[in-house]
């Protein structure tokens, strides 16, 4: 997969979440229970019920219940997309939130609409935390938040105030209680 470099915003591949979208994500799904991307399980930024670090290798291991993906924003982004709809599939991911960009061009954009049902697009860039980050500057890129799930309404409910939710192109036709066709 090829990401253009002009997407790589930054030095690290590291963007912690901002508390407000962790809350509309908690809104949405209740809890997380897995974050499967975590800076660390000591003081992790996901409120979540379990934690793999880059030492577990979140790729390698099962991904079980309420999932919330922000994923490494380097080249090898989509094994992490390719993952969550592997665990969706085999009804291991019974919902997930997903924090990328808007990088409408890329084979990871077509994989997340594929999966989701719902997309939101921030109304604002969001300022992310983490090594290198300044939170006062805003990154080069347009955020999107995708849901893949049973309770799209409840998606839509929680980051209506973040910005527009639209239906993934897709979603027409799909299982309901599954969020992937």
């Amino acid at each position: 997969m090829t990401v253009p470099a002009a997407l790589l915003s930054h030095a690290s591949t590291e963007h912690y979440t901002p508390q407000y979208i962790l809350d509309a994500v908690i809104a949405c799904m209740e809890a997380i229970d897995l974050d499967p991307c975590s800076n660390s399980r000591k003081i992790p930024n996901v409120p979540a019920a379990r934690h793999y670090t880059v030492q577990d290798n979140g790729l390698l291991r099962p991904w079980v219940g309420r999932v919330f993906l922000n994923p490494p924003f380097g080249y090898e982004v989509e094994d992490w997309f390719s993952k969550l709809f592997l665990e969706t599939l085999e009804g291991r991911t019974t919902e997930a939130i997903i924090l990328w960009k808007s990088a409408t061009e890329t084979s990871a954009w077509k994989t997340l609409t594929r999966l989701s049902c719902r997309v939101c697009f921030p109304s604002a860039r969001v300022r992310f935390g983490g090594p290198g980050s300044d939170e006062r500057k805003s990154p080069t890129f347009s955020p999107a938040l995708f849901y893949v799930g049973p309770r799209p309404e409840r998606f839509e409910e929680a980051f209506r105030h973040i910005g527009d939710v639209w239906i993934t192109p897709k979603s027409a036709g799909r299982d309901p209680e599954r969020g992937v066709s």
